[in-house]
């Protein structure tokens, strides 16, 4: 019997050797007692600890629809959906070893779960060789590559470069902005949600939207990346900026402008080879350097510009190519 404080007492043993263990779901796990160590007219309480939660992405070969991940030492079993993705809440913690099915295909892996923590475990059974890195769609205005669990919040900055305080030195002054109120609907036959901003009037003048794919203690290698392609329309120049940030790199950019003179959204292409060469001026190392230690990206217009990006993917490169080495 149970007592108000949670406590059980043991008044008889109907076996010799037992385990007692329950499970609350969402809010945590009694330990386990063995009935051989408690003896008639002792008690025991049991202290409720909390448990994890586990979620993911299986990547589906093309032609499968789900995938099936069995937990060994539970009895769960979870389908996950037609993307791959899946969740499993109420596991104790532990390590545990996951059997997962695919097709035709058995992939073992191990995954530990932490007391009240998320944890990510991804199955790379298949991995495709490209990446969304931005498509504007969380609410909260905080999301990037969500296959990965990867989410950031982006920045909206502008900075104006015509102010001098002495022929030799150049004033920066910055304006931070939320950048909620940058995400609207994408309209124009595209679903969804899209950037669009107005940049500063006047030469000299530039705003970006920029946000951190990769921890500065461990940049990205994205030399691999074969094209970069988004949807855009608007008119006037923009640029797509990779970053190297952090007193543990060599701090720098690599940039590529595009021309906007469009009504209608327009897929953009652009190559490696769009990058401007290495001129070592405010910093732009050129593509070879910065695409192999990447922490941001950034989306930057000049001038008098208004326009609308949607969908930024880079191809060449897995979603593997994210992960902290």
């Amino acid at each position: 019997m149970t007592d108000s404080l949670g406590c059980i007492r043991v008044d008889s043993l109907a076996v010799d050797v037992a385990t007692i263990e329950i499970v609350t779901a969402g809010e945590g796990v009694f330990d386990k007692i063995a009935a051989e160590d408690v003896q008639n007219g002792d008690s025991v309480q049991f202290v409720l600890k909390k448990t994890g939660s586990m979620r993911g992405r299986v990547y589906l070969p093309e032609g499968v629809d789900h995938a099936w991940i069995q937990v060994y030492g539970t009895d769960r079993l979870v389908k996950t959906d037609s993307e791959g993705f899946y969740e499993m809440d109420s596991l104790p913690a532990y390590d545990y070893d996951l059997r997962v099915v695919v097709g035709d295909s058995v992939v073992e892996q191990v995954a530990t779960v932490d007391a009240g923590e998320a944890t990510l475990a991804n199955v790379r059974t298949f991995e495709p060789d490209s990446v969304k890195v931005l498509d504007f769609e969380s609410a909260d205005a905080q999301f990037i590559i969500r296959e990965l669990g990867i989410s950031a919040a982006g920045y909206m900055s502008s900075t104006d470069t015509s102010v001098k305080t002495t022929p030799e030195v150049a004033t920066v002054p910055e304006t931070r902005e939320d950048i909620a109120e940058f995400f609207v609907e994408a309209g124009a036959d595209r679903d969804g949600n899209a950037l669009h901003w107005v940049s500063s009037a006047g030469r000299g003048r530039w705003s970006f939207y920029g946000i951190w794919i990769c921890p500065e203690e461990s940049p990205c290698d994205l030399s691999a990346t074969d094209s970069i392609v988004f949807y855009a329309r608007g008119n006037g120049v923009i640029s797509i900026t990779l970053e190297t940030l952090g007193s543990s790199n060599e701090e720098g950019k690599t940039l590529a402008y595009d021309t906007l003179n469009t009504d209608g959204w327009v897929r953009r292409v652009i190559k490696p080879a769009n990058f401007k060469p290495r001129d070592d001026m405010y910093g732009n190392l050129g593509w070879d350097v910065i695409s192999k230690a990447v922490t941001t990206i950034s989306i930057a217009s000049y001038d008098e510009t208004e326009f609308w990006i949607d969908d930024v993917v880079f191809y060449g490169v897995k979603p593997s190519d994210f992960i902290a080495k």
